[in-house]
């Protein structure tokens, strides 16, 4: 990449770290206009001077740790416990703790992923002291992947990118950050437990929901058997589409988050930039003819006229098939890390956050039970059946956001905006960054 990191947490980066929470909260701004690009229509016409400036390893390094870096275990300080203590903290909160958001990012460099769930942690607050901030570089450096050589296969134009972003979208010099969300784990851990009437958190002693299919019939969802022997209440009714749209959404707003902290911290190191969509998933992705985009594989489906992601195939995959040979495999796989005691997950190097005996913490808590297993196999194999796809009514691997980061050109904004649409950090970043070494201006014929 452009710039190497250096051996520990320099003064700019520690600056950035002490940056007053609520300035950055209230100085955020979309920032869009950077250091090599163009505006040829609309009222802020301008052409920079000046040639595209890359992120430098430790922008980036900073970006990526603001959204993905290990921080320490969760409390999950609840009343049954159970598998969510197993999960390690992230800067963003997490549906059930299970962090399937990976992030993935482009330059001009290359396309790379995070392998954030590769990372282990080592005490209760991971960045509890200044001497822990250098972890922040030994994260980048261990678990961030180049997948692809060069900038990431998606030209500024239809069909990937709506036009009102095409003047800026993936420009060179800019990095665009791109959080990609697996929901099949998470709807399977949730079909555990809303359905398991035996174990389940959300349906103890009072008999599981039962799922029907409501784009066919109200039918039920391979689940009939368990309404008959009363492991589900057939009184207490969810839909099929519901259930999925209730996790979908709440997992996508994980996204958000990490778009969110990415921007607040846009701010302390004076970066421009911003959060937006405006794009096809489908063509980002690499769904269509168009590009390659991110390279993720698609699946046709027989009840679904456009292509589905899947995943991209050693690096991110969802929890069903080409990965897994049939659901009930998937759901193995899904479940897997819940069943562990708490010897078993502090013998993988990971640090508990509570008090409580190993033995008696593992007593207290209520494993899925066997038939609860089985009819949430079931039904997720009714579902690949019927649909021929698992979920049924969400794609199973969705995008929704991009996060955006270059160095500002200050002369548009000195020249189309008030005083005030940039920050001190903004103004001083050169400064504070890079030496005064900044960006070269363009030859006249340019």
């Amino acid at each position: 990449m452009s710039a190497r990191k250096p051996d520990g947490l320099p003064p700019q980066a520690q600056a950035a770290w002490d940056f007053p929470l609520f300035d950055a909260i209230m100085g955020r701004r979309s920032r869009r206009f950077g250091l090599g690009m163009e505006m040829t229509s609309g009222p802020f016409q301008h052409k920079s001077e000046y040639h595209p400036y890359p992120l430098s390893d430790l922008e980036t390094a900073m970006l990526v740790a603001a959204a993905t870096a290990t921080t320490g275990p969760i409390l999950a300080e609840t009343n049954l416990p159970g598998a969510m203590v197993k999960t390690i903290g992230k800067p963003y909160p997490s549906a059930m703790g299970s962090h399937r958001s990976r992030l993935f990012f482009t330059n001009d460099e290359g396309v790379f992923v995070v392998n954030a769930d590769k990372a282990k942690m080592t005490k209760m607050r991971e960045y509890e002291t200044a001497d822990d901030r250098d972890k922040l570089l030994g994260f980048y450096d261990n678990f961030v992947e180049k997948i692809d050589n060069g900038r990431m296969d998606l030209p500024p134009s239809e069909p990937g990118i709506w036009p009102h972003n095409q003047w800026v979208t993936n420009m060179p010099g800019t990095t665009i950050f791109m959080p990609v969300i697996d929901v099949t784990k998470d709807i399977i851990k949730l079909m555990i437990n809303l359905c398991d009437g035996k174990a389940g958190r959300y349906a103890q002693n009072t008999g599981g929901y039962y799922i029907v299919d409501d784009r066919n019939g109200m039918r039920p969802c391979g689940n009939q058997k368990w309404v008959d022997n009363g492991l589900l209440n057939k009184r207490k009714v969810m839909t099929l589409s519901r259930l999925e749209k209730l996790l979908s959404d709440g997992m996508l707003a994980e996204g958000a988050f990490m778009g969110q902290l990415m921007a607040l911290t846009l701010q302390a190191t004076g970066l421009g930039g911003w959060v937006y969509g405006g794009f096809s998933s489908t063509v980002v992705l690499g769904g269509t003819p168009a590009c390659r985009g991110l390279g993720f594989r698609f699946i046709q489906s027989k009840s679904d006229p456009f292509p589905i992601p899947v995943g991209r195939d050693g690096v991110f995959e969802a929890y069903c098939p080409p990965y897994f040979a049939n659901m009930s495999d998937a759901v193995d796989a899904a479940l897997e890390g819940a069943l562990q005691t708490m010897d078993q997950w502090e013998a993988k190097g990971m640090v508990k956050p509570h008090t409580a005996p190993n033995a008696e913490f593992d007593a207290a808590t209520i494993p899925a039970s066997p038939d609860g297993i089985q009819c949430v196999k079931d039904m997720c194999q009714y579902i690949y059946e019927t649909y021929g796809k698992f979920p049924a009514t969400v794609d199973p691997i969705q995008m929704t956001l991009f996060i955006q980061a270059h160095h500002l050109d200050l002369d548009f904004y000195d020249k189309h905006m008030k005083p005030g649409a940039y920050l001190d950090t903004h103004k001083n970043h050169f400064r504070d960054w890079h030496g005064n070494n900044g960006p070269t201006k363009r030859a006249t014929e340019e």
